[in-house]
């Protein structure tokens, strides 16, 4: 019994000596009269020998981002602890460093007050902190790179703010501009493969960009009509880019309805298969006719088709009619802001062919098919006329009106005078249109 006290007594001395020893050593103060003002107010940081929590080397703007969006968390009703744990998921640190960085927080005052907070006596409001967020730091440091055009940089910082903030500005317009413009640059360094490679990208960004397919079409070894500026770097209020496409030869009125659709295969010229909203359904194009692959010209008409809408996701623009007689969607086809019907037509790929009531782009594409002809384009190629070739003549007279439609053996001859009669500013001088529908003599369909 005597031994066992003795050992408690020696293990109880055996730790309580040293802590007594790594005390630190103090004097009783005497005790001063109670002051009747309250004492003054300090904000005096703890002693740098203090032990504290690991804090994250970041600036002190992020530092204060963190701390705000743990402080609306909570406010939105999530607990601390899980608070804590989702920023710290979300910035990529530990959950001891969130809760070091709120203990700051609070303790530097980095609320900014609200402007209903009523002034109260006693200590002064904390000084406001750095308005930038993250976000905005690395938006202000995009300008030097985009005007140096290193779009490698640029696509860098634009991927941290997206990586941070998924909806800020409108930084996915700028990530689409700049794979474009680095695609661009790749192109005149003579690198296609590179410039294929980042067109490839901002498609992927944003797939109805027209720059980017133009360019990836250009790069097939297809005819160029356009010019490459640089996209600028949009602002906060967005302004237009420069199109890489020209204006659209027919543009579509405002309000029409276009519905989304993925292309899931080029059947030939005219005609493709696509899915909506998983179902598939057939589309032949309005108002144009192409040669069938098995025919002269068929084989190029289906390989532009396929450069057009490939693999895309297209728009679908319905005109009066819902489907044809062998059940296919009647559509005009949109590739971002170019038409592909409209398109086919001014390279020369198809010829007008219209069928009432669906007319509302007639006479547009009348105009695009008297440039192609005028021009000799033949499906992106350019025939050299023989030296012993004569010219064609006219179909018809335009100078009065001399014919009525029982004057024609064939619709193709009067819908062909009609036709070179507008071409010449004389408009249906011969009233072969009595109803106004771009179709001439429609007794003789």
């Amino acid at each position: 019994m005597r031994r066992n006290k003795l050992w408690h007594l020696l293990v109880t001395l055996g730790i309580i000596l040293p802590l007594a020893a790594c005390a630190p050593q103090f004097t009783w103060a005497t005790p001063t009269p109670a002051s009747t003002s309250a004492p003054p107010f300090t904000n005096t940081p703890p002693p740098t020998d203090a032990a504290r929590l690991p804090v994250p080397t970041f600036i002190p703007p992020i530092r204060v981002q963190i701390f705000r969006d743990l402080v609306t968390l909570q406010a939105s009703g999530v607990g601390y602890e899980e608070a804590c744990k989702d920023i710290a998921r979300r910035w990529g640190i530990t959950v001891d460093a969130v809760k070091a960085i709120d203990a700051e927080g609070i303790e530097k005052g980095w609320l900014t007050p609200t402007p209903e907070a009523t002034p109260t006596s006693g200590p002064p409001t904390a000084t406001p902190v750095p308005t930038l967020t993250v976000e905005e730091q690395l938006a202000q440091s995009l300008h030097a790179p985009w005007a140096a055009e290193d779009w490698e940089e640029v696509i860098g910082l634009v991927a941290r703010i997206l990586a941070i903030n998924p909806h800020y500005d409108d930084m996915v317009q700028k990530l689409y501009a700049a794979h474009v413009n680095y695609g661009r640059q790749f192109a005149s360094e003579g690198n296609p493969e590179g410039a294929k490679w980042e067109f490839i990208r901002a498609l992927e960004v944003k797939p109805d960009g027209g720059e980017a397919a133009l360019e990836l079409w250009i790069l097939a070894g297809r005819p160029t009509r356009i010019v490459t500026p640089i996209l600028p770097l949009p602002t906060a209020t967005p302004t237009p880019i420069p199109p890489t496409l020209p204006p659209a030869p027919c543009p579509s009125p405002p309000g029409t309805t276009l519905v989304q659709a993925q292309v899931e295969r080029v059947i030939d010229g005219d005609t493709i298969k696509v899915n909506i909203a998983g179902r598939s359904y057939k589309v032949r194009y309005i108002g144009i006719d192409t040669p069938e692959t098995r025919e002269p010209g068929g084989a190029e008409a289906t390989a532009m088709n396929e450069e057009l809408v490939g693999g895309k996701v297209v728009r679908l623009e319905k005109d009066v009619s819902e489907t044809d007689r062998y059940g296919r969607l009647l559509r005009y086809v949109w590739v971002g802001d170019l038409m592909v019907n409209a398109e086919l037509v001014w390279l020369g790929c198809a010829q007008v062919s219209t069928y009432p009531p669906d007319v509302k782009y007639v006479d547009c594409f009348l105009r695009l098919q008297r440039e192609a002809r005028q021009a000799g384009r033949m499906c992106g190629l350019t025939p050299t006329p023989s030296p012993s070739t004569q010219p064609s003549p006219p179909p018809c007279d335009c100078s009065g009106d001399i014919y009525n439609c029982s004057g024609f053996s064939t619709h193709a001859e009067a819908q062909a005078c009609y036709e070179y009669c507008k071409s010449l500013g004389r408009g249906d001088i011969h009233r072969l249109d009595s109803d106004n529908d771009g179709i001439a003599c429609e007794s003789l369909l």
